[in-house]
């Protein structure tokens, strides 16, 4: 920014290398958005505090602005819950900041709760845990956002706070800029800053080793603390991203990336569906080759007469294999008229009981927990796996409760990736219909049986046939 005569001080703080890196990335003008994180003890607050103070001060000189009653409300930082920004961040701002330069505000009618600095431009703060607290970004003006903790929201949550940033002083538009600090896991912005960066996003780790004013021990404390989980301590003390999602994930990205390259211990081929009718949802339609996806196509507002007819012929034009598809909801009617054309399907209803009812706590949970751990013995080959295939395959997590395994619900999973993951129940259910459908082919039963060589699971779990599964028929299917 273009130096103003008005003498505002320069604070001098001592940094490290990556925060000098992240304070270059943001000053690019191509730059939009960074994420800073990756591991614990990076010093995320202690940065994000900082460039939002330096930030104000470089606003206030080049727009050479004098004491206000009124000041420009330039910029909001804050985390997903208000009081948890109140007991961190805020502390580490009092911290780090000189007093003698800012004065926290309580919040009116008219104006939020917000840090007036030096009297001259105002930096709003808060919480995105209440819906009245989002919506007031609709009628906001400001020149930047930053976020601590960022993992705790959600897509939705800062979509509505992003269309603030259209602030102008004198005429003049501000150097629009969004900064997330955060912890590693499985979000959104992993894909965003990572998986697949945006135009204008960057990514600057942040390690325990940059961070001297850490106590000496520090890297010695979270080893003690995360040595029974290597993949947590990989996580906390690298940022890690390959292995973050190993806490409470059913399938992790690591194995997703093996099964690249790997071949798979299935046989044979096998149409698999999810059914959906209207709304956001879509109908996916994968035929599967073993594990491998040599075709697939999604099916939006389709009613379910056109679904079944388009599954009967994809049918037709893989001799005759066998369908497994959802019958919970719409699905039904699918599954019904396909019954009805003497087709060879199978139903999948989630939360039927589970094959090993001592373990899940029901179908879906099953045959989740089985493709994972299929996964993560690389018996499981796809080549030609989506980016979307792949974050649905990495997008639940689960619990145990009484004792059982639980995933978690796809409502949650839906609010959590802003749409249903719907290729990925889509390929889990085809691999749990390959591991118990020994199916017939024009009367002749087909080569899809998994190979017994190279297979750890009870054949007799898997040969079992559409007996125990169909629900109104045994044989002619």
């Amino acid at each position: 920014m273009i130096e103003s005569p008005l003498k505002i001080p320069q604070i001098q703080i001592k940094c490290t290398d990556r925060q000098r890196q992240a304070f270059a990335a943001l000053d690019r003008h191509d730059v939009r958005r960074l994420m800073y994180g990756g591991a614990k003890g990076g010093g995320k607050s202690w940065f994000l505090c900082v460039w939002a103070f330096q930030y104000a001060l470089r606003v206030a000189r080049e727009f050479d602005l004098k004491p206000s009653k009124n000041p420009p409300h330039i910029g909001w930082i804050g985390r997903k819950q208000s009081v948890d920004f109140a007991g961190s961040t805020l502390q580490t701002w009092r911290e780090w900041i000189p007093e003698q330069f800012y004065e926290l505000k309580t919040g009116t009618e008219k104006d939020p709760k917000h840090i007036l600095i030096m009297g001259r431009v105002a930096i709003d703060y808060g919480g995105l845990d209440k819906q009245e607290a989002i919506n007031k970004f609709n009628s906001a003006e400001y020149g930047f956002l930053a976020v601590d903790q960022a993992e705790e929201i959600t897509r939705d949550d800062i979509s509505v706070a992003q269309g603030s940033l259209r602030l102008k002083i004198k005429g003049k538009e501000l150097p629009y800029k969004e900064l997330y600090t955060c912890n590693p896991r499985q979000c959104w912005l992993r894909d965003e800053f990572i998986i697949e960066p945006k135009p204008g996003n960057v990514f600057v780790p942040a390690l325990p080793k940059d961070n001297p004013h850490l106590p000496k021990d520090y890297e010695q404390t979270l080893i003690d603390a995360f040595g029974y989980r290597p993949e947590l301590l990989r996580a906390y003390l690298e940022g890690d991203w390959s292995v973050v999602e190993g806490e409470n994930q059913v399938i992790l990205d690591s194995w997703l990336t093996r099964a690249m390259k790997a071949p798979s211990l299935f046989h044979g081929k096998l149409i698999a569906c999810d059914v959906a009718r209207f709304g956001d949802d879509k109908t996916e339609i994968m035929v599967l080759e073993g594990s491998q996806i040599p075709y697939e196509e999604s099916m939006a507002s389709s009613r379910t007469t056109e679904v079944a007819g388009r599954l009967a012929e994809l049918s037709r034009q893989n001799q005759d294999c066998p369908i497994v598809a959802d019958e919970i909801g719409v699905g039904g009617g699918v599954i019904d008229q396909l019954y009805e054309w003497g087709r060879n399907v199978m139903a999948f209803n989630g939360a039927q009981k589970a094959d090993l009812e001592d373990k899940y706590y029901n179908r879906r949970a099953e045959a989740w927990w089985e493709c994972a751990e299929h996964f993560s013995r690389t018996e499981l080959g796809c080549s030609r796996m989506s980016t979307e295939l792949r974050r649905d395959l990495c997008a639940p997590t689960y619990e145990f409760r009484n004792g059982k395994i639980l995933i978690e619900p796809k409502e949650d999973i839906k609010e959590r990736l802003r749409r249903s993951p719907d290729k990925g129940d889509c390929y889990v259910m085809g691999i749990w219909g390959l591991k118990r459908m020994q199916p017939l082919v024009r009367g002749v039963p087909a080569a899809m049986a998994v190979d017994d060589t190279k297979s750890t699971w009870d054949n007799n779990v898997l040969t079992r046939g559409f007996k125990s599964f169909n629900r109104r028929k045994e044989t002619n299917v």
